[in-house]
């Protein structure tokens, strides 16, 4: 990567990352939420501020709603 693509706007480049080990029972568990919504089975509480959210949320953003994902995970600088 350039410092170009850095500074371009791309945000795949960002920084910031959540990474979590996982087993190979509970990816196939967790694979089931990948591609639901955000707003879909709104089942689960966010730890942080007991927000509602989905299970997407709770599998792929470390039980977390969006907002005190990103704040933990991607602060503004």
């Amino acid at each position: 990567m350039t410092k170009k693509d850095k500074t371009n706007g791309n945000k795949f480049w960002k920084e910031g990352s959540f990474v979590k080990t996982i087993s190979s029972s509970e990816i196939k568990e967790k694979m089931e939420t990948f591609h639901k919504k955000h707003d879909e089975y709104m089942n689960f509480n966010c730890k942080k501020c007991n927000q509602k959210i989905s299970a997407h949320n709770k599998d792929w953003h470390d039980s977390m709603c969006d907002d005190c994902f990103n704040k933990k995970y991607y602060p503004k600088k």
